[in-house]
């Protein structure tokens, strides 16, 4: 948590009595010694923000959900035309395949004169669903309430540590695999940050499952499973590298590029998209843009048609303002499909096809104890959940 700068008083720390919060991260302040021996009394561990704890990584981020136009008076729309999301997901899954093993803190305090109870419980799933932990941070006006003892502000701050325990009791989640169609392979930095980065980003949106390739730490099982990667670099690959993406296509995958990967690989191919030569090699297809890519939303939309949406992982029907991310325990008997509804309301009458055979399925939702059931429909290499009516998070476990 990080502990507001106008909580002076040590009495503030009960508020933290019996909730999951572990670490205070504050500001370089003399006035909070106090507060600080208080903390340590109490148990809970104290890092400075500009210090954080060693294996820690803690990344800046965006205060998620649906952006708002100026003014405040609507949502912003992107280029499908739904409301535009604001997510950390690409960042923290970024930041943990740069750095296998690190904690990932997400500072991300709330943004805009009044925020609701439910922008807290997103905030928190944003994070926590994919692998990370947002940095609890009471706004200026919920931090007031709190140390007034207002009602109000004491029943959000109870639905913000019921939402932190939801996801501390589910620490085995955390082991299970991402499932992927496609991966992003880049250095994500410098002259390809942007690119890199922003595709990410951008192939989220579009509820693609993907795998996030630093080129420079690509284990030995980086392609297992995938249907497609995508190079988009403004260097070509490394001899290495090169060889074994094009042992992935000659295998039957698919490679997404742009001319700066160099001279093309295989034969010419029947186009199957204006925008991109196609050629053959083996069992599998490149697809070379005609052009340098230059638009990572154009690009995305662009790789979910040269995959093909036969091959997705996760559909959905009336999902409005949705993100997901599908995991896989180790032994493949298990999975989650984390489901994030980034409107206010939640979601009501959604429906989703994943893929996989799976036979039992179970509704998770931080405002419960146990999962809730789901109406199940069993096809033959998928299952299509219809869910009950849910706020801004919930996991689909299922089972073979």
């Amino acid at each position: 948590m990080r502990w507001p700068g106008s909580w002076k008083s040590p009495s503030a720390i009960g508020l933290l009595k019996g909730t999951p919060i572990n670490w205070l991260l504050v500001d370089r302040d003399a006035g909070l010694g106090p507060v600080i021996e208080e903390a340590k009394r109490a148990g809970l561990q104290v890092a400075e923000v500009a210090s954080p704890p060693a294996g820690v990584d803690l990344i800046a981020g965006e205060w998620p959900g649906v952006a708002m136009s100026r003014g405040g008076d609507g949502a912003s729309a992107g280029p499908t035309g739904v409301p535009w999301v604001d997510s950390n997901s690409w960042k923290i899954r970024l930041e943990a395949a740069r750095r296998p093993g690190a904690d990932i803190w997400v500072d991300a305090p709330p943004k805009g004169v009044a925020v609701r109870p439910s922008s807290y419980r997103t905030a928190i799933a944003d994070a926590a669903a994919y692998g990370g932990r947002w940095v609890i941070s009471p706004d200026a006006q919920l931090a007031a309430g709190l140390v007034d003892g207002k009602a109000d502000a004491l029943r959000t701050w109870q639905e913000i540590a019921g939402a932190a325990a939801f996801f501390a009791m589910r620490r085995p989640w955390a082991a299970y695999l991402p499932e992927a169609v496609v991966g992003v392979i880049s250095g994500f930095a410098g002259d390809d940050e942007f690119m890199g980065q922003e595709l990410l980003n951008l192939i989220g949106r579009t509820n693609q499952q993907y795998a996030v390739l630093v080129k420079t730490k690509l284990p030995e099982t980086a392609f297992r499973g995938l249907r497609a990667v995508i190079y988009v670099d403004a260097q070509p690959p490394a001899a290495d590298l090169r060889k074994r993406i094009l042992d992935f296509v000659s295998a039957g995958g698919l490679l997404i590029t742009g001319p700066k990967w160099g001279p093309p690989p295989g034969t010419p191919g029947r186009d199957e998209h204006p925008g991109y030569a196609m050629r053959a090699l083996g069992k599998g297809r490149v697809a070379i843009a005609k052009r340098d890519p230059d638009d990572p939303y154009a690009l995305a939309s662009d790789s979910a048609l040269l995959i093909s949406h036969r091959y997705e992982l996760l559909r959905f029907w009336n999902g409005g303002a949705v993100g997901s991310y599908l995991t896989v325990a180790p032994d493949r008997k298990r999975a989650v499909a984390h489901l994030l509804f980034y409107a206010d309301r939640g979601a009501d009458h959604v429906s989703v096809r994943i893929a996989g055979r799976w036979r039992k399925a179970g509704m998770w939702t931080p405002d419960r104890e146990g999962p809730r059931a789901v109406e199940l429909e069993i096809q033959q290499d998928a299952v299509e959940l219809h869910l009950p009516a849910v706020g801004q998070y919930a996991a689909a476990e299922l089972e073979v």
